[in-house]
């Protein structure tokens, strides 16, 4: 049986601008707007992330904004699938440029149809994949060729 997509999220067009937050005692910055530096690809080994991984967040479903306690929720079940399969994660935030968007999410040393499994799973449009030397967007639900980023 074919798995049924979604069609391409009206703010598909907005993804290719997310800058990726990293807290921590160093803050990366991940901006999906450029290209990846040598610099940033140090600081990303510095996080444990020094190969292939996913962005994933369990915010928002469908794209449809959910309430900031339901967000909360989601997240931590999606943390705690990750914890209880033993899979290492890096907490962030993915944010518009200006911030006034941002979506908890979480970095995952995984396999790509992996973390596309676990986006469909959370009801996600899209996942964001590092394959070591550029960023990708890959649909979760929906239905879209992968874009590599950033976007010329």
């Amino acid at each position: 049986m074919t798995e049924k997509k979604e069609p391409v999220d009206e703010r598909w067009s907005s993804y290719p601008e997310t800058v990726l937050h990293v807290s921590g005692e160093v803050p990366v910055m991940i901006d999906l707007r450029v290209e990846v530096t040598p610099t940033l690809q140090k600081g990303l080994a510095a996080l444990g992330l020094a190969g292939e991984f996913a962005v994933v967040t369990a915010f928002n479903p469908r794209g449809v904004d959910s309430s900031e306690e339901e967000n909360e929720r989601r997240m931590r079940e999606l943390e705690a699938e990750l914890e209880s399969a033993g899979e290492r994660f890096v907490r962030l935030d993915a944010c518009s440029p200006d911030k006034s968007h941002c979506e908890c999410s979480v970095a995952i040393e995984t396999a790509r149809e992996r973390a596309i499994d676990i986006a469909k799973r959370f009801e996600q449009v899209a996942i964001f994949w590092y394959d070591g030397a550029r960023f990708w967007i890959y649909g979760g639900i929906s239905d879209a060729d992968p874009i590599p980023l950033p976007v010329s």
